[in-house]
């Protein structure tokens, strides 16, 4: 390893990867895709800087802790100014660049940001549009993605072209989460764990680890999804029960392969307080 015991080799990975891990949570939370050019290199230039230390055991340590924690500094200051000033953060990361508007191909905007033919309608494809007439607009982003727009007559119906009322939609709670309750999901609804134990006894669980995940809507409904061991035994007791004669206890054993969605009629539901 050169000057450094193997050691001193190990602690420099866990130090460098915990200071990479910090400094990509500071920078924020988009993903790749979502990045622009300057955050993309900034990213490639705090990767490179981790590596250093490691390819040249000579590099000391702090050079690149150093160095990436200003460009940490700097990238921070970046966003900021992005958020005050639409002008630097137009000289940052330019401006999104309309390449089709109203079934036309600007094709002086494609030019200037040399947008061949072939790629647009390649992104028009990975957008399900085989016409470029059939585009109302087409917006290059600044991250290099293509938004695309397509004609009112050739967007898909929705339920409010033809009056049709909808529920909304809300996303379910996790109750339990790899066999682990959930306390926050439980302060939600006002429920102390016993509450969950008790009805997951009622649907023949004695015991939460049993439970791979489970989850509840806003109507109350809880969704189940057992651990695969949990299901065997579950299956291991219909059969004896079912050599004992106990059809009754055998009956209410699931079906393993049916994702469970337990809310009989008789059930009482959990009042959430949303």
């Amino acid at each position: 390893m050169g000057q450094i015991t193997f050691w001193h080799f190990i602690l420099r990975i866990l130090a460098l990867y915990l200071l990479v891990m910090v400094a990509l949570r500071v920078m924020g939370k988009r993903e790749i895709g979502q990045l622009s050019v300057f955050d993309f290199v900034v990213s490639v230039m705090v990767a490179e800087l981790s590596t250093l230390p490691m390819e040249d055991t000579n590099v000391t340590l702090w050079r690149s802790v150093v160095s990436i924690a200003m460009l940490v500094v700097l990238q921070v200051m970046v966003a900021f100014g992005q958020l005050k000033s639409h002008r630097f953060r137009h000289w940052v990361d330019g401006e999104p660049s309309v390449l089709i508007e109203h079934g036309s191909i600007q094709d002086a905007e494609m030019k200037k940001t040399r947008y061949t033919m072939h790629d647009l309608l390649m992104q028009l494809r990975e957008k399900g549009v085989a016409n470029v007439a059939d585009v109302e607009f087409a917006i290059l982003e600044t991250s290099g993605k293509l938004s695309v727009f397509p004609k009112a007559e050739k967007r898909p119906v929705t339920p409010e072209d033809i009056g049709t009322a909808v529920r909304h939609d809300s996303v379910p709670l996790p109750l339990i989460v790899d066999g682990v309750p959930v306390q926050k999901t439980l302060d939600i609804l006002g429920q102390p764990v016993e509450w969950l134990e008790g009805e997951l006894k009622r649907r023949g669980y004695g015991l939460v680890h049993q439970v791979f995940y489970a989850a509840i809507d806003e109507t109350g409904q809880i969704h189940l999804d057992p651990r695969d061991d949990s299901v065997r035994q579950r299956w291991h007791r219909a059969a004896q029960q079912v050599q004992r004669g106990d059809a009754t206890g055998a009956a209410h054993i699931h079906n393993p392969n049916v994702t469970q969605s337990e809310q009989k009629s008789g059930d009482r539901k959990p009042d959430a307080h949303h």
